[in-house]
């Protein structure tokens, strides 16, 4: 069941979610594969992360359009915040075993300007990895999309379709 959310953990932000400052420092480059191979490897020691997303509900109480938010992959859950900019505050949290599938949208051109996919940055284009890819999620609570950025797609889809982990510290 998804929940409010009162206290925040903080988390590393993920190797495909950057500030205009990490992109000067790869000089517009996309993420390196050890930096994407480390977040990987966070998530199966029971590590969190943080990914910029675009989150949407297809049924259940959440918010109907696209709106941008942080994504918390905690070891325990997933956790949907407001972006820093956003208007709209509430806070989700839906238990990692909750999720029962989580697989790629087919692009849909109707979608493609509202999520930054395929449409304006086409696979093999210079910024092909500024694109965000749609995965849609199935859970108790209902259907949700979360538009991920392209370089953090493996880590999302990894973490959503595996089960949860022992936390780092190794307690439960």
């Amino acid at each position: 069941m998804a929940s409010r959310v009162e206290k925040r953990v903080r988390f590393r932000r993920s190797a495909g979610t950057a500030t205009p400052i990490d992109i000067l420092r790869r000089g517009f480059r996309p993420p390196s594969k050890s930096a994407l191979a480390a977040d990987l490897s966070a998530i199966d020691r029971g590590e969190g992360r943080t990914l910029a997303c675009l989150f949407r509900g297809l049924s259940g109480d959440f918010p109907r359009r696209f709106g941008r938010k942080m994504r918390d992959l905690a070891p325990d859950a997933l956790v949907i915040r407001p972006f820093w900019s956003s208007p709209l505050r509430a806070k989700f949290r839906i238990p990692r075993e909750a999720i029962t599938s989580a697989h790629l949208r087919p692009p849909s051109l109707g979608e493609s300007g509202k999520v930054m996919d395929d449409g304006i940055y086409p696979a093999g284009a210079i910024f092909a990895w500024a694109a965000f890819v749609v995965i849609i999620c199935e859970s108790a609570d209902g259907k949700f999309e979360l538009g991920v950025p392209r370089p953090d797609v493996p880590l999302v889809l990894h973490y959503l379709n595996s089960r949860a982990a022992a936390p780092a510290d190794g307690k439960q």
